[in-house]
């Protein structure tokens, strides 16, 4: 955690000049401990290329001259996509998208590659990215764009390859591309060349690392029963298998030990798995995650000095530390808050297990501005140094003052 939050500020220090994001350098981990602490942090709010298009940059200015926020997180690859606005009477309050790249591709960016980037329907032929970095220029604000590739349903399924695959050999198009797939490691390297075109600060990628399915909002199979489902979300594909081999182990056999584990848990949950079964899923499972990480190591060698951010959802396993990128939780869409003390504690600790937190404004995660002022001072105090808002464009306009009093608060310290 300490390592995450040093190359957090190391990266900002770099990038841009943001003086109350320069970490320290402590001598012993006392010292490194108390240095971030004190760590002054950085607040930026999500606002979608839709949400420009529709109010102009309105709900931009407002956040820069009211909140004061530092930078601004563009999604610009995403799956499907649905909001409702409370906008005036005289215009459409309700977005949908099937997802895809959002933004205006350069071609050549992608040639000499296997796959092509999707666009997202909804999109025109204006550079709306351009003119939102424009924007965010003239008002003092640093652009930081998200990527989340592997939900973009029309990609896996039109070319199926790279699907994960379960135990028994399924494609699971609904859990999203595979993270160990050349094809579309490759679709996101150029996506990434072809984006810093635009020169932002950073990146954040969305749950990029194996095993993680992109589906986990919708209903799910055997959801209910954790060890299970984290069985059934280990991916078999071509590519894993592969990785997995040269790491000397035999997919065929570790496929076999997750079905019978399977069968097992459901058939005799009073009992427990066989004691062997765990130490080689967990060898697969490590395989292929140390892969994805020298990989995304290699990627950002290649593209200079930039803050990476590999953002994972609250209550999940983190992707293991791969410096230069740095882990940061979110908090999805819709998430209840805690309602008591015991609950909001666990809630506070999962949170500041990584230095980035994305969180929303509004509710139902916090019931009023007292909630979102608690939980980002406490969250500030507790290391967190940068934080991305959610939600911004379809909460009342008072939410607006919500997050002025948040960040008021936690700058204060």
């Amino acid at each position: 955690m300490l390592a995450d939050r040093a190359a957090i500020g190391y990266s900002l220090s770099v990038s841009v000049d943001v003086p109350t994001a320069r970490f320290m350098a402590g001598r012993g981990s006392g010292d490194r401990e108390r240095n971030v602490v004190a760590m002054p942090a950085e607040f930026g709010v999500v606002y979608s290329l839709w949400d420009f298009a529709a109010d102009e940059g309105r709900l931009l200015e407002q956040a820069a001259g009211e909140v004061g926020i530092e930078h601004v997180t563009v999604p610009v690859v995403t799956g499907a996509q649905t909001c409702f606005r409370p906008v005036s009477a005289f215009e459409l309050p309700h977005f949908q998208t099937e997802g895809g790249w959002h933004y205006r591709t350069n071609t050549q960016a992608y040639s000499g590659i296997a796959l092509s980037p999707y666009k997202a329907r909804w999109t025109s032929g204006a550079d709306l990215l351009a003119q939102l970095r424009t924007r965010a220029a003239t008002l003092g604000v640093r652009l930081m764009l998200r990527v989340d590739i592997r939900s973009v349903r029309p990609l896996v399924e039109q070319e199926r390859h790279l699907c994960q695959r379960n135990a028994w050999g399924q494609e699971v198009p609904s859990a999203g591309g595979c993270t160990c797939n050349p094809d579309l490691r490759e679709l996101l390297r150029a996506t990434l060349t072809d984006l810093s075109r635009y020169e932002p600060v950073g990146f954040e990628l969305v749950d990029w690392a194996p095993d993680i399915a992109s589906d986990r909002a919708a209903s799910r199979p055997l959801n209910w029963n954790r060890e299970v489902r984290r069985l059934l979300d280990i991916c078999f594909c071509a590519s894993c298998r592969q990785i997995a081999a040269r790491a000397g182990l035999d997919p065929d056999q570790v496929a076999r030990t997750v079905r019978v584990t399977v069968h097992h848990l459901l058939t005799k949950p009073q009992e427990s798995a066989a004691p062997e079964a765990e130490p080689l899923v967990a060898a697969y499972v490590a395989a292929r995650a140390g892969d994805c990480c020298q990989w995304l190591q290699r990627l950002a060698e290649a593209d200079g000095e930039r803050l990476r951010l590999l953002l994972h959802p609250v209550g999940e396993p983190a992707p293991g530390h791969c410096p230069p990128w740095v882990r940061m939780t979110y908090l999805p869409p819709g998430h209840a808050g805690p309602v008591d003390g015991q609950a909001w504690n666990a809630c506070l600790q999962a949170l500041t297990e990584t230095p980035a937190l994305a969180l929303p404004v509004w509710r139902p995660t916090f019931a009023d501005a007292t909630e979102l002022v608690r939980l980002v001072s406490e969250a500030a105090r507790a290391g967190v140094s940068l934080f991305d808002f959610e939600g911004l464009s379809e909460a009342a306009p008072e939410a607006v003052t919500w997050l002025k009093q948040a960040v008021r608060y936690a700058r204060r310290g």
